[in-house]
């Protein structure tokens, strides 16, 4: 299963919207960097109740939100 992120960095608050169909707006509040998708995996783990080692990063779509997939 297929879930897209798209990512607002340097938010006042930490938060996770769902728009339905497997896609998320998450809102973090620090800049973006190599370890934001560590974090966006943990983020998703907690949120959906998926063990962290069962979400893997698979890139970004045309729009340029972070795809990850659900094994």
């Amino acid at each position: 299963m297929q879930v897209i992120v798209k990512a607002r960095f340097n938010s006042s608050q930490q938060k996770i919207e769902g728009f339905g169909s497997g896609r998320y707006l998450v809102y973090l509040p620090f800049q973006e960097d190599e370890d934001s998708v560590s974090v966006l995996i943990t983020l998703l783990s907690r949120h959906l109740g998926v063990p962290a080692h069962k979400l893997s990063f698979k890139g970004f779509d045309k729009y340029k939100d972070r795809v990850f997939e659900i094994q």
